[in-house]
């Protein structure tokens, strides 16, 4: 593979996930996650530990990661008798994971773990001093043990930056879209509103009513803190607004904390007067 060095990568989802979103103010999407994965180059498997079980990730997320051939293994957490998860047993996987392609795929040479926690540390060490293997550490800033920085090569995690301008780009057009409704300009902001007015910006860049479309479902899926979804009164629609207690809304928006109560007031301008 043009002289790269083969390599495999483990991800310890719920460190990237979280922290991504603390820092980011968003989901991470699998597209993200995967391009990150594969940008090391020499990529030989991709292997994503998680409890998809749980909240934290959209339920479409596994399927996309297995869309993907990203393989996306579920590690259930222990849980007691209320639910509440007690044993976390997914970094001890992940670990023997990595220690069976240490024992068993010798054409293996560079092992590149996406995670911060410090529990990697004797890994990172086995994989460098006795199996002499080259190893990568890839985390989110602020989460990252600095023994892991240490003893391996270190790679932030950064956000795809297109993806962040477009979302920012959507905000902006979905708070003026809000702002025509209190105008009387539109009853409701409905699915089809919004990807029409999409086409329309030329700064989006969709060639194709089908990849606006697209994008708003990805963005209903993914970043179901940015919208709100509302049924209608006399007729099921799809009324939608900004969640303006979101970070990434208020940040773009340039709103101040204080101002919470006022962003999340009741909606005018539906049919019949109806409220959101």
């Amino acid at each position: 593979m043009n002289g790269q060095p083969e390599t495999a990568v483990f991800v310890d989802l719920e460190n990237i996930y979280i922290g991504f979103r603390h820092q980011y103010g968003r989901d991470l999407t699998a597209d993200e996650l995967v391009e990150k994965a594969r940008s090391f180059g020499g990529v030989k498997f991709i292997n994503v530990y998680a409890d998809f079980s749980e909240l934290t990730y959209p339920e479409h997320f596994k399927l996309e990661l297995d869309n993907e051939g990203v393989q996306a293994i579920n590690v259930p957490k222990d849980r007691d008798r209320e639910g509440r998860p007690t044993k976390n047993k997914i970094d001890m996987r992940m670990a023997v994971d990595v220690l069976r392609t240490l024992a068993f795929r010798k054409e293996i040479t560079r092992y590149v773990l996406l995670t911060g926690d410090k529990i990697f540390l004797d890994v990172v060490n086995l994989a460098r001093n006795d199996f002499g293997k080259e190893v990568l550490i890839c985390g989110l800033e602020g989460t990252v043990a600095q023994v892991l920085k240490d003893v391996a090569v270190y790679v932030p995690f950064s956000a795809d930056t297109a993806v962040d301008e477009r979302l920012e780009r959507f905000i902006k057009l979905f708070d003026r879209l809000e702002r025509e409704l209190l105008e009387g300009t539109y009853h409701y902001i409905g699915w089809k509103l919004v990807i029409d007015k999409l086409m329309e910006e030329p700064e989006m860049g969709f060639g194709a009513w089908t990849e606006a479309r697209d994008f708003f479902e990805r963005i209903k899926r993914d970043g179901r803190l940015i919208l709100k979804y509302y049924p209608g009164e006399s007729r099921e629609i799809e009324g939608y607004r900004l969640d303006r207690r979101n970070p990434l809304v208020r940040k773009v928006l340039g709103l101040e904390p204080k101002s919470l109560e006022q962003t999340t007031a009741p909606l005018t301008g539906l049919p019949n007067g109806r409220s959101l």
